[in-house]
């Protein structure tokens, strides 16, 4: 294999492990782009998707190579994500020897890991703020723990099975419903309602939904509509397992009659987001040392969620507003350190899932009440509106000040063409 190919390779492998760590497709072309001009390769075209990789170069000899390679479905494991990124940067600033590239990834790939009790106790603890901040009591909370444990090992057996990640998404969570069901019945629990809506916040698709705005704005069209698909998809799977399983109890059940009282006390609010956003961002693996920036986000975001709406009566601003702190949280963070926003964004936007809404909209339908349906169900839009359009604003300010700083880098690796003179 010559050096052109070895390059090569390690260059499409980088962009596959960052974009199953979670990265966005800006961030991982970037990359691919500074390290193919690093090494001198001329006439660079990369295509990415989030499934799909393709590369070609032509070398200083006018040879030309390519490659390309499928993506597995993506992760989050972002210790992993950032240490990839750096790798990248340490690439194109000292252009090792490619025989030393394999080396070089399987070091920064080698990232330390939370074990998996660590990961399901960090996931628990995550989810009994998220069922306080919802208004839920003791044994809403032990109903809490009961029910994600449950979710886990579930979801680990599908994963072993290999089902469809719609079908399985579907599927946890009317088994999840159900067994909500049954314990509002046996009496063991009596607010459902908190306990439906706080499992919720774990599969609404959030994340895809931030990558899918992100790429729309930052030249990947075609994968951000093919997400923006995805994100809808995933959505209606969800509403369909809450249905079903609420739907086999609907005789014995009075959840339309049941208010949500949420938590109303600021001082709560923030400290209980803070523990959520450093719940998940245990959950997606970032270190230790850096979790209390992942609380900071959940707890900006909280914040303006909690003093806007007082002043700006309109969802779409408030909760735009509340999105573009977080985003612009992240992308100071980014540029400040070097790693890429996601790392601190994803923990940030907790928050503004608007989780409530979904479930009330899916009772509206089984209830026949199209009024709660309609209202949950443009509200639930409008947030997610919002939500985008605070993500568009950030990451096309920071997308275009990134393209212009990054031309400097790029052009630095532009071969320099000798002068021509003419002599008489």
């Amino acid at each position: 294999m010559s050096k052109t190919e070895r390059v090569l390779e390690f260059c499409i492998e980088l962009g596959r492990r960052m974009i199953i760590a979670g990265a966005n497709l800006e961030r991982v072309e970037l990359a691919m782009q500074l390290i193919c001009r690093a090494y001198g390769f001329l006439d660079v075209s990369i295509f990415l998707l989030s499934s799909h990789i393709s590369v070609g170069v032509m070398d200083k000899d006018g040879n030309y190579y390519s490659r390309q390679v499928n993506v597995p479905p993506a992760g989050i494991h972002l210790e992993k994500l950032k240490r990839l990124n750096r790798l990248s940067y340490t690439v194109v600033n000292e252009v090792p020897d490619p025989d030393k590239l394999p080396e070089m990834m399987e070091e920064a790939s080698a990232a330390r890991e939370y074990g998996r009790m660590v990961i399901l106790a960090a996931r628990v603890a995550a989810m009994i703020c998220l069922c306080l901040i919802f208004g839920g009591g003791i044994r809403e909370v032990a109903a809490t723990v009961v029910i994600t444990v449950l979710i886990e090992f579930v979801g680990r057996f599908m994963q072993r099975i290999d089902v469809n990640r719609l079908v399985s998404s579907a599927a946890i969570m009317c088994i999840a419903t159900v067994m909500i069901m049954i314990l509002y019945v046996t009496g063991l629990c009596s607010k459902a309602p908190v306990l439906i809506i706080t499992i919720t916040m774990i599969f609404l698709p959030g994340i895809p939904l931030v990558n899918a705005v992100r790429n729309l704005v930052c030249d990947h069209e075609m994968n951000g509509l093919l997400q923006l698909m995805r994100v809808f998809v995933e959505t209606a799977a969800l509403g369909i397992g809450i249905y079903a399983a609420i739907y086999l109890f609907r005789g014995s059940m009075g959840l339309g009659d049941q208010a949500l009282n949420t938590l109303k006390d600021p001082v709560l609010l923030i400290i209980l987001s803070f523990g959520a956003s450093v719940g998940f961002g245990m959950v997606f693996q970032i270190p230790p040392h850096d979790l209390w920036r992942a609380g900071v986000g959940g707890v900006l975001t909280r914040i303006v969620l909690i003093f806007l709406p007082g002043v700006l009566p309109y969802r779409i601003v408030y909760t735009g507003l509340a999105a573009l702190t977080a985003a612009l949280y992240a992308e100071f963070l980014a540029s400040k350190r070097k790693d890429p926003s996601t790392y601190f964004v994803y923990p940030a936007i907790i928050p503004l899932i608007p989780g409530d809404m979904f479930f009330h909209m899916i009772l509206g339908i089984l209830y026949n009440n199209w009024d709660m349906a309609l209202t949950n169900g443009a509200g639930c839009f409008v947030a997610l509106l919002g939500m985008s359009i605070g993500f568009v604003l950030s990451s096309s300010v920071a997308h275009y000040i990134r393209k212009m700083r990054h031309e400097v880098h790029l052009n630095r690796f532009v071969p320099k063409v000798p002068t021509i003179r003419i002599t008489k």
